[in-house]
């Protein structure tokens, strides 16, 4: 039988992990809630407008992936999930050998990727030596996670472009293009006039 200090001590216990319960849920939904990017896909087939949610409920990819500035400095590897660019591409058309893609963030950065690199062909290196490996099986993605969280503003909250594949490998860092709020499927020709002028 329990006494009166066993009751209380129950009751302190159950009113805590209550407590604590609730909290994890609603700052789970009010880290949601704050979520309300969109993405812009342009394409053959015209342009759709797609949220935070509608992409992470796409089909996903997790691999491995890290790059490293041009001063130096190493991210990762780390492990990442995102929806491969490939598939976004095929929402407005798909993408074709004479295709560019066009990637850009608000803050005005933006990098053109050819229809091979979409495909994973990039140089890769390894980890320790710097030096230049052969990668097999990289894919581009469309990522919004590093190691089982949601990038930080910092790493480019809420989706950044992703190199990523089975090998712990790292590539350049100015194709990891952050805060991605816009990707365009373009032809070659006029991708490379509008760049031109």
């Amino acid at each position: 039988m329990w006494g009166k200090r066993s009751k209380s001590i129950f009751s302190v216990f159950l009113v805590v992990a209550i407590i604590c319960l609730l909290s994890i849920y609603i700052y789970g939904h009010w880290q949601n809630g704050r979520i309300s990017w969109k993405l812009t896909l342009t394409g053959k087939e015209g342009t759709k407008e797609l949220t935070f949610y509608q992409i992470k409920e796409m089909s996903s990819y997790q691999g491995w992936g890290g790059f490293f500035t041009s001063v130096g400095v190493v991210n990762g590897p780390d492990k990442y999930k995102g929806v491969p660019v490939e598939d976004l591409c095929a929402q407005v058309g798909g993408i074709s050998p004479k295709d560019c893609l066009w990637v850009f963030s608000p803050d005005g950065y933006s990098m053109v990727f050819s229809y091979e690199q979409v495909r994973g062909d990039f140089v890769a290196y390894d980890p320790q030596t710097l030096k230049e490996i052969p990668a097999r099986g990289l894919k581009m993605l469309l990522g919004y996670e590093k190691n089982k969280t949601f990038f930080t503003e910092e790493e480019g909250k809420p989706l950044r472009i992703v190199l990523a594949g089975r090998q712990k490998l790292l590539t350049e860092g100015h194709y990891w293009v952050k805060w991605v709020n816009k990707i365009e499927v373009r032809p070659v020709k006029k991708g490379l006039r509008e760049d031109e002028g």
